[in-house]
């Protein structure tokens, strides 16, 4: 099957609940129904165009937006490839979280929250909410991610975004100890030169997520002689990051990993064509990211 993630940058819907960001909670900075309207029918473009039988979203605002594009899809599809299934999760009172349209059959979903009491107050985090899914009676854990983002202070950050590596790592080796595929994607803030990298017996080049117990994960930005991937899904201050991740492990692989950038959310360059909220130009100032998934 072929899985898509992608973080859509603050989409937020036409109404004015006051949890939204400050440009976005009210029309004074030109936020509209109508340019929402433009926005969605972009992303349904997307989608349509990418033609995953996963979606993985981060930052959208609430669950009727599910609803929004799945008015839109509806009909521009065979009926075989329609997403029959969704999901929204957030932590109460966040401005934004993350959704998954499938057209697998969703026969479970659980919510990890963090709750950590240090010295060091806990920031607003998003859960990793567990999905699982059946193709064929095989059953699939996908674990959709968006973690602590490095804005503020990067270093001071990373001590959320290891809680939240600890508590992954333990969802995907309990994943593969039921003998399950098991597939990790999203946003994690994190390039994947950040991570542990390891070279196993046999030549493969794997990353090593942290835990109570550490378990070795394929990541599709490393190539087969263990150099990671010139390109990323993220352009920041003149730089490529490699921050949109997959990670599988137990009896599942990935082919034709690929930063989706020839497509009209990116620019001729390849560089995401970013939002901006002032015209109501733009996509995302992140590359969707999609592969094909084998389990």
């Amino acid at each position: 099957m072929r899985v898509m993630s992608w973080n859509l940058q603050t989409f937020f819907d036409a109404e004015f609940d006051g949890n939204e960001y400050s440009e976005y909670k009210t029309a004074k900075y030109g936020w509209s129904e109508e340019k929402y309207a433009a926005r969605l029918d972009r992303l349904v473009s997307v989608i349509k165009e990418l033609d995953a039988d996963i979606v993985v979203m981060e930052e959208l605002e609430k669950e009727a937006q599910l609803q929004d594009i799945a008015n839109r899809l509806s009909g521009t599809f065979y009926l075989s490839k329609t997403y029959r299934y969704a999901s929204f999760t957030k932590e109460n009172g966040s401005s934004i979280g993350c959704a998954v349209l499938s057209r697998i059959p969703i026969e479970s979903v659980t919510v990890h929250s963090i709750d950590i009491r240090t010295s060091q107050t806990q920031p607003a985090l998003r859960p990793i909410t567990s999905v699982l899914l059946t193709k064929d009676g095989t059953p699939l854990v996908l674990l959709i991610n968006h973690w602590k983002s490095k804005s503020g202070d990067a270093e001071r950050s990373e001590i959320w975004r290891q809680w939240q590596e600890l508590v992954l790592t333990r969802l995907m080796k309990k994943a593969k100890g039921k003998n399950r595929a098991v597939i990790a994607a999203g946003d994690f803030n994190k390039d994947i030169s950040e991570f542990t990298k390891h070279m196993s017996s046999d030549g493969t080049t794997n990353i090593i997520l942290k835990g109570e117990e550490n378990l070795a994960v394929y990541s599709p930005w490393i190539s087969e002689n263990g150099e990671y991937s010139e390109n990323g899904s993220y352009w920041y201050k003149n730089e490529w990051e490699r921050i949109d991740q997959f990670f599988v492990a137990g009896n599942a692989k990935i082919t034709d990993f690929c930063a989706e950038s020839t497509g009209d959310w990116a620019y001729e360059d390849g560089h995401p064509r970013r939002y901006q909220l002032w015209n109501g130009s733009g996509y995302s100032d992140h590359l969707p990211i999609t592969c094909t998934l084998h389990f």
